[in-house]
């Protein structure tokens, strides 16, 4: 894997702003905004931001040196993604209708299930986050065995 222009920089930080957005506030799509979307945005969806912008930093620095990024880089920042859908779908919300989330509803033993689910994905999450962000950094320093991109891969 590489990367091919700093335009993955950008592609990385708008995905990471998505995700803290879906994880803050994707419950309002249905139709459960509650109370806690502000508290989400102000911890997880911050954090998830500021991740995503160092890990877009590494991305860009390392295409710029024209080095390649590891497969655990990407690997690392895939499983944070899909970790961070799923967080969206477990976290849960206090709303009129009482504590709930988007796989649950409000019904139990289910709500309790995927809230016992939601703190362990958010903690492994925001692991895998700092892995990637660590290994771009890494790429963008470059290895004794990291080639350098060619000027005929980059066509």
């Amino acid at each position: 894997m590489q990367s091919r222009s700093p335009a993955w920089g950008v592609v990385i930080g708008l995905v990471g702003l998505g995700l803290a957005a879906w994880i803050a506030f994707g419950r309002a799509l249905f139709g459960m905004a509650g109370s806690l979307a502000i508290v989400y945005a102000l911890t997880l969806g911050i954090v998830m931001v500021v991740l995503h912008i160092f890990i877009a930093e590494g991305f860009v620095r390392t295409a710029q040196r024209g080095f390649r990024h590891r497969g655990a880089t990407y690997g690392s920042l895939a499983a944070c993604w899909g970790l961070a859908v799923v967080l969206g779908l477990l976290i849960p919300d206090v709303t009129p209708a009482g504590l709930q989330t988007i796989v649950s509803g409000t019904s139990e033993p289910a709500r309790g299930m995927a809230i016992g689910f939601a703190n362990p994905i958010g903690i492994i999450m925001i692991v895998f986050a700092f892995v990637a962000l660590f290994l771009a950094r890494g790429d963008a320093v470059g290895r004794a065995d990291a080639p350098r991109i060619e000027e005929d891969e980059l066509l």
